[in-house]
Formats: C-alpha cells, structure tokens, sequence
C-alpha cells in the first residue's frame, strides 16, 4: 500500500535572514547592520533573528543603508510573522489532536494543562523537536502511517494512532529479544494454542512473550487511546519485530485471533507497518484475508478443519474438540462464528473476558 500526499514542512525565516545575505555579500560592517535595524551591535543577533519586528521607520532606514525598497522590508515582515501565525495554529492543532487525558491516565506522559508543558511533554514523548519532525517520522513513507494522512494538516486519528505505536515502541524498548527469525517464529506458533486456555492475562502473557521473544518478536499490549481505533499492528525494526495489541474487546476469542492474525503479518507481510484499523482495512484487502486464512489455520488446523464443521452446537462438543485441540473453547465457538457456521448470538458465554489490570 502507498498513498501519496504533498509533504509541506513548515518553517518562518525572519527578515534578519535576507538582511545576513545581502551584509555579507555587500562586505557591510556589524555596526551598518545594526545601524540599519536601529537597534545596538550587542542587540543585532537577537534582531537579526526576528525579535524586533520592521515597522515603517526601520523600512526606511533598511532600504537606504541594506538595500531594496521600504515596501519589501514590510512585505517580508508581514510574510514572516504570517509565517510565525500559521507554524503556532499549526501546532495548537497538533496539541489539541493528542489524546493526552489518556495518555496522562495510562502513564505515558506527566499530566499537563497548559499548551506549553503539553508540547513539551508531547515532543519527548516522540522524541522530536518540531510538528515536521514528527510528521516525517510517523506521515511518511518511513513511518508508515501515509494512508492515514488526507492532507498536510494531520488527522486526529492518525495522532491518537501515532501515539499508540510510539508506546509501543517504547514498551518494545524493554524487552529483549533474540534477532527476528520469521522461520522460528513461524514454527512457535502452533505451540502456543494450549495458552489460549488458561484464563488469567497475568498467566499466560508472560509466557507467551517470553516463547516469542526467544524468536526475536516482542509482544507488547498497549491500551488504545481515544480516538485510536487500532487492534493492532507489527513492524520490524533493527533486528526485531513489534507484535503490538490494544486487546480492545477483552475477550478470548478476539485477544487470540488478532495475536495470530498479527502473526500471520509478521510470517507473510514483514516488510512494513501494518495496522489494523477499521475504517483503511480496504487498502489493505488482500492480506488482511490472508492474514484471517493464516489465524484461522493455526488455530484450527486444516486437519481438523473437517471435525469442526460437522461439529454438534452444543456446550459438551465443543468443550471436547477444545480440549483434545488444545484450545479454548471460545476460540472455538469464536471461529465457528467466523466461518459462519455459528449464528453470533449463540454460545458467548463459553468466550473468556479479559479485565485491564
């Protein structure tokens, strides 16, 4: 998938810039310069970079010791501080777009109220100086989320998103893992089947990321914020692979298919982001039905394939087929469900809810 859009960074550069120019190719004194901008030679850096804006008097005085005309003077003044306008709405609009109430009450940032403590924290939390900076590493073609972007101007969700991943990078960060191996990591999964049946997340996921860190792949969970319609996502990066889920449905069935569902992206499609995302899943139609083939396989093997379609819809069968497949029961009702052979209101209460510890 590759959606392309405009990239338009944003910068202002102050008068002073042009001014630096000509001075220096004129061969003109400090002490011209900053007789000029009417201002001391001690003050001429702070001028120079936009701290005194040229009104008509400093036009003047620019146009017959610098050069040009007092109407370019003021025309570049008027276009910088625009400049200046649009790089603070710009910002104020990222700011506004993070989920930050969540990403406060998750942990993941200090809480903050006013714009300034909530960029600041917002841009070490990303690690980057500037609204540009981060949407070149997350907006673009490097960060992966460029299908999520319509325009320039960044979207909420693609925020919310954003920060959802970066989280998960950072939890990624602690764990250590093997370097990524897809056949090792390929060969784990069916071995895993027996930790869908143990109830308890405190129980199995230590386990589960600890078989699968063995094969380079940290497993990370990550509550989705608001506005972050993810389940969730792998990437490779640097020797390792991200298996990120944010476990929003809080059953088995869900937890256990999207982990294999992300498996089968990290088997078949490694070779960027993928992120699962209800309103995009389009773009990405084709493996995202591979990826559903590969889960629904390894879960249910294709040599069982056959028992489970002829399979009584009742509670002792299914217990049975569970236990002899080494899987939970709502697994199984959960891709009964899915290959239509069970209607979706039917037998839930075998499937095993999860609660955020």
């Amino acid at each position: 998938m590759s959606v392309h859009a405009e990239f338009c960074p944003a910068w202002a550069s102050p008068p002073g810039e042009t001014v630096r120019e000509i001075a220096q190719r004129k061969g003109l004194k400090q002490a011209v310069v900053a007789s000029a901008l009417d201002v001391a030679e001690i003050e001429l850096p702070r001028a120079l970079d936009g701290d005194w804006p040229i009104d008509a008097e400093r036009a003047e005085k620019l146009a017959a010791q610098i050069g040009g005309t007092p109407r370019f003077w003021l025309a570049r003044e008027a276009q910088y501080r625009q400049a200046l306008k649009s790089i603070h709405d710009d910002t104020r609009a990222w700011v506004s777009g993070l989920p930050f109430a969540d990403m406060a009450k998750f942990g993941w940032i200090d809480a903050a109220s006013t714009f300034a403590d909530k960029l600041r924290h917002a841009f070490a939390f990303f690690g980057v100086s500037s609204v540009d900076e981060w949407r070149e590493a997350w907006l673009s073609e490097r960060g992966g989320l460029t299908a999520y972007r319509t325009s320039p101007v960044f979207t909420t969700q693609a925020a919310a998103a954003a920060a959802w991943l970066r989280q998960g990078e950072l939890a990624a960060s602690h764990i250590r893992t093997a370097l990524w191996s897809r056949t090792d990591f390929e060969r784990l999964l069916p071995d895993l089947r027996p930790l869908t049946r143990i109830h308890r997340p405190s129980e199995f996921l230590q386990q589960l990321q600890q078989k699968c860190a063995a094969c380079g792949v940290a497993v990370v969970i990550v509550r989705a914020p608001k506005g972050c319609p993810a389940s969730g996502a792998t990437r490779v990066r640097n020797g390792q692979a991200v298996l990120q889920l944010s476990a929003r449905y809080l059953r088995d069935d869900s937890f256990w298919f999207t982990f294999f569902h992300e498996a089968g992206h990290l088997v078949l499609h490694e070779d960027r982001l993928f992120l699962e995302w209800s309103e995009k899943r389009h773009l990405d139609e084709k493996e995202e039905l591979e990826a559903n083939d590969f889960a629904g396989k390894v879960l249910i093997p294709p040599s069982q394939e056959a028992a489970l379609r002829e399979l009584p819809h009742e509670y002792k069968s299914i217990m049975r087929f569970a236990r002899n497949l080494s899987v939970s029961p709502g697994v199984v009702v959960g891709q009964l469900q899915h290959r239509g052979l069970l209607p979706r209101e039917k037998l839930n209460f075998l499937k095993k809810r999860y609660t955020w510890g």
